[in-house]
């Protein structure tokens, strides 16, 4: 899996249920839809304690944003350094 500073915000990032740390995964899962994936976008990070972006929150619907551990992403692509924050780079496609 990936370490804290391989993952930047906006990499499209994929994992697993099983790894949200909150809200529960259970909360997660009543939530989703048949057209939503196991993957989303990193949004932000978070320390723990004296460990720095230790997690993610990364937005897996619109509407729904979860957070995970770093250690539990794996990167499907990287940010374009082009790419206006909070908005997709070119050619990359969306929800």
């Amino acid at each position: 899996m990936e370490s804290a500073g391989s993952v930047r915000v906006g990499d499209r990032v994929s994992f697993s249920i099983s790894d949200v740390f909150l809200p529960e995964p259970s909360e997660v899962l009543a939530k989703l839809t048949v057209e939503a994936r196991t993957e989303g976008e990193v949004m932000e990070f978070s320390d723990s304690g004296t460990v720095p972006r230790a997690y993610a929150m990364v937005r897996i619907t619109p509407q729904q944003l979860v957070l995970l551990p770093v250690s539990a992403l794996q990167v499907l692509n990287h940010q374009d350094k082009e790419a206006t924050p909070g908005r997709p780079s070119k050619g990359r496609m969306t929800d």
